[in-house]
């Protein structure tokens, strides 16, 4: 089984995030240079970069689920607006958080006074 560079990620908890994310929707990740991570600043910090390695026939499926993971996160950094108690939400959630109406699935666009 032909196996390939997947993702190259500067910390060791960024690449554990998404091996975790892959190995849970059953992709077989391998783990390469975490053993380095720790001597950051003593040798080169590309030297440092863990890398996830997956076979070959798996690179889709892995791409596809990271794809969703940034869109998620994308969702997460926008407000949604509570139609019924006006209270302000993180983009990807279903219900607000005060009082559990069902949110919009599209943010409004929000316009701000520019002084």
């Amino acid at each position: 089984m032909k196996r390939v560079r997947f993702s190259v990620h500067r910390t060791a908890g960024e690449a554990r995030l998404l091996a975790g994310l892959l190995t849970g929707s059953g992709l077989s990740v391998e783990v390469r240079g975490e053993a380095l991570s720790p001597l950051g600043g003593e040798i080169p910090s590309t030297e440092t970069w863990v890398e996830l390695w997956l076979p070959e026939e798996e690179v889709e499926r892995a791409k596809e689920l990271q794809g969703e993971v940034e869109e998620g996160g994308e969702k997460a950094a926008r407000t949604v607006e509570c139609p019924r108690c006006k209270e302000e939400n993180p983009g990807n959630f279903e219900l607000c958080w005060s009082c559990e109406e069902e949110l919009p699935e599209t943010p409004r666009p929000r316009l701000r006074a520019v002084s």
